[in-house]
């Protein structure tokens, strides 16, 4: 080899050994450090958010992405932590706001935590709080701390206020959007960042109120819960300063309800119905509306719909062929025809189903038409 090329060669082994040296993370946390560190399952590729509202008689593909833009939304937001301030500037797509105002409520709360379309927001913010915490040499059994601190240090806003609801729950883009949230808001937001960075976590439901439970070992002192052979400490969202296993004194002994969280599919069914009928004859079409609300692909999907004539008879029903949903896909049946006699008690009965997905039913109110 000539001397000018084994220079250059030894001048990009050395450059190559500066960047590894400079980009470096935080030491894995382990059992030493009160919160032991467990496997994030990755998810793949997702489809664009679908428009809401929109429906056909075939499964729906159609859909919306926020469009790029010039003027983002930029939010800065500060905090103090370890006796030092600390800052952090994110920009927002503002066509992802009324996106996500479209999107349905009615969702159990651990699927605003796992919700896959926060997915790249989540591991953006996650990172970056990882390298805060990196740059000024914080420990990584400091990390949920200081993760707390900044969702902590997050307004306290309450729904009846900010919304015309009395309960909204927030996805994690929108309480970072509105700059706050109220307890289950930063409570979601909390445990989708703190799963993500690699920690066991879980949702804490009390009495009118919302926490975080984080896999702890029993070197951290104070609140618990153990679900499922685990130990999970206390944390509070809702105001700044509070500890991992510190619980406010007003919920002190109050019942806890746990709720884990994970990437699923969850089923919503809602139907219209048009009747027909004459002196002998009563025809129903039933068109039926099934939206995964979920974080994971529903598959295997199949509508069941029925003309009951009491809880265990049916006077006619059909099932639909199995379909696969995606997260926020529909799929709409019309189910034409259904037939019994007239005169008689009924009521319509539709339900979805999936692989590991629960049913999710719909009814109408039982009719006789003489």
């Amino acid at each position: 080899m000539k001397r000018g090329q084994a220079s250059l060669f030894l001048l990009v082994i050395l450059l190559a050994l500066i960047v590894f040296l400079y980009v470096r993370e935080l030491p894995a946390p382990t059992a030493q450090d009160g919160f032991p560190h467990v496997d994030v399952p990755q998810v793949g590729s997702l489809p664009p958010l679908p428009q809401p509202g929109a429906s056909t008689t075939v499964v729906e593909t159609s859909s919306l992405t926020p469009t790029s833009s010039s003027e983002f939304i930029t939010r800065t937001f500060s905090w103090d932590y370890d006796n030092r301030e600390w800052s952090l500037k994110l920009h927002f797509d503002p066509a992802g706001i009324d996106v996500y105002k479209e999107r349905s409520r009615y969702r159990d709360y651990d699927l605003f935590a796992s919700d896959p379309y926060d997915d790249l927001l989540i591991t953006d913010l996650a990172d970056k709080l990882r390298d805060l915490a990196r740059e000024k040499k914080l420990s990584s059994g400091e990390l949920p701390y200081f993760v707390a601190s900044f969702v902590q240090s997050l307004p306290y806003t309450s729904d009846d206020v900010t919304t015309p609801f009395d309960e909204y729950p927030r996805f994690p883009y929108e309480t970072l959007v509105d700059d706050g949230g109220d307890c289950e808001d930063t409570s979601i937001l909390a445990a989708a960042l703190l799963q993500e960075l690699g920690y066991g976590v879980v949702l804490l439901e009390l009495p009118k109120h919302m926490a975080v439970g984080v896999e702890c070992t029993e070197d951290i002192k104070g609140s618990y819960v153990t679900f499922e052979g685990k130990r999970y400490c206390y944390l509070e969202t809702t105001g700044e300063n509070w500890p991992i296993g510190q619980i406010p004194e007003e919920y002190e002994g109050a019942s806890m309800q746990v709720i884990p969280i994970e990437k699923r599919p969850a089923l919503n069914i809602n139907f219209t119905a048009v009747y027909r009928y004459t002196r002998v004859d009563l025809y129903a079409d039933v068109l039926v509306v099934v939206k995964n609300v979920g974080s994971k692909t529903a598959r295997n999907t199949k509508i069941y719909t029925a003309l009951q004539a009491d809880e265990d008879t049916v006077w006619d029903s059909f099932t639909s062929d199995p379909f696969t949903l995606e997260p926020e896909d529909s799929f709409t049946y019309n189910f034409t025809n259904l037939h019994m006699p007239s005169g008689e008690t009924f009521r319509i009965f539709t339900q979805a189903t999936a692989d590991d997905a629960l049913p999710d039913d719909a009814t109408s109110q039982w009719i006789t038409w003489d």
